[in-house]
């Protein structure tokens, strides 16, 4: 880990990318804020989020393509630029107009976009920069930016947003977009993959599904683990802040603590991964990670304070985030990085399906039914990433060579 620590151009690329994240967490609970406040409606949250995922369905089907033939350093910088002016834009109208409720629409879709095309980006720019063997290590350490991201961006964010207002915290937002531009422009980074062949994208992405087809193992892990990841983007976006506010009463500083508290398990995680993995192995330590992150989710809704929800939340961090890094690590062995793009592609629709469908039922299940509902809706998707790793371990002989213990 050290050596990837003293190389320039992937400590500048994860500086930027953990201040690209601080903005996001920011931008999240200003506006489930302002939405709530306006609205009080859960399920119109559920669709705000809905509306910021879809785009990302539709650019997904190119964004493998666009990934695996572009410079992704340059890509990322310009996608933060993007970001950063549709979020100026809106905040100049706010300065004309007074909030309404439809302007929050479009301002979801556009950085959906940006969103959806950004974070496979930066996966793939993380393969393309370090050797298989440190594989492992940059997991970690990617997935440690997106947890300080988290932790800073949501828990100042949560404290800004109650002590100051919405509009500052989405200033911060902008001025992290800026930073983290800066600082990616400045990694000395020269493409050095092959020119990529001349291709249709018809053509292009077909080669995504063949490798899928021929990979059946891979399929399923991916089709079942996602939904881990689904919980947290999808229905848990909408019910953290829906359960601090009705269930605990605190409002935004609450749900900052609950997603800080996340973030601080998922960072510890990062540093705990190797020795469960060298002590239990792949296949029964993600066994172990998504049974007890699925059980924390499960009992959130019925602690006695805000302070012992924020401990399963620390849990389902720590053991959601162990999981991620592990499941990515097998992709990032098992999928041939000029490729990588146009799998991801195909995770990524389907992943953002998943999350829309998440976020609109959650937000139905609370109104229509109860907060503890939608809690037990949520606790299934770790409940299928589960059974996706039993089906694995048991049903493919050659899955036992992608759980194989190889992180060292």
């Amino acid at each position: 880990m050290l050596k990837l620590l003293k190389n320039k151009i992937f400590i500048l690329f994860f500086m930027g990318n953990i201040i690209s994240l601080v903005g996001f967490g920011f931008n999240m609970i200003a506006v489930s804020w302002m939405v709530l406040e306006e609205t009080g409606s859960e399920f119109t949250l559920g669709k705000i989020m809905a509306t910021a995922t879809i785009p990302g369905l539709f650019l997904a089907i190119f964004a493998g393509v666009i990934i695996d033939k572009v410079n992704r350093k340059w890509l990322m910088v310009n996608l933060d630029i993007f970001r950063m002016l549709i979020v100026s834009g809106f905040l100049v109208m706010l300065n004309y107009y007074e909030f309404q409720l439809w302007f929050i629409y479009p301002v979801a879709i556009l950085m959906g976009l940006g969103n959806s095309l950004f974070w496979p980006t930066a996966q793939a720019f993380v393969q393309e920069l370090v050797s298989e063997k440190d594989y492992f290590n940059a997991n970690k350490l990617l997935s440690a930016s997106y947890q300080v991201g988290s932790i800073i961006g949501a828990g100042l964010g949560g404290f800004v947003v109650h002590f100051y207002n919405p509009i500052t915290a989405l200033w911060i937002n902008v001025f992290c977009y800026i930073v983290s531009g800066i600082l990616i422009t400045l990694a000395p980074f020269k493409q050095t993959r092959p020119k990529p062949e001349k291709e249709n994208l018809i053509t292009s992405l077909s080669k995504g599904f063949s490798f899928l087809k021929n990979k059946f193992d891979i399929l399923t892990l991916g089709l079942t683990t996602i939904l881990s990841d689904v919980a947290i983007w999808g229905s848990l976006s909408v019910l953290t802040i829906t359960i601090s506010k009705e269930i605990f009463n605190r409002g935004t500083w609450g749900y900052g603590m609950m997603e800080g508290l996340y973030g601080v398990g998922a960072l510890l995680s990062t540093i705990i991964v190797g020795f469960a993995v060298k002590n239990m192995g792949r296949s029964y330590f993600l066994l172990m990670c998504y049974s007890v992150a699925g059980c924390m989710c499960f009992i959130v809704p019925h602690m006695l304070t805000i302070y012992h929800a924020t401990i399963a939340f620390f849990f389902m961090g720590l053991y959601n985030n162990s999981a991620r890094i592990i499941v990515r690590t097998i992709f990032m062995e098992n999928i041939p990085n000029q490729i990588m793009g146009r799998v991801q592609t195909i995770f990524g629709v389907y992943t953002r399906l998943m999350v829309v469908l998440s976020a609109l039922l959650a937000g139905w299940i609370i109104e229509n039914r109860s907060i503890i509902h939608a809690v037990n809706f949520t606790a299934l998707h770790y409940l299928f990433a589960l059974v996706g790793i039993i089906v694995v371990m048991y049903t493919w002989e050659k899955s036992y060579n992608i759980l194989s213990d190889k992180l060292t």
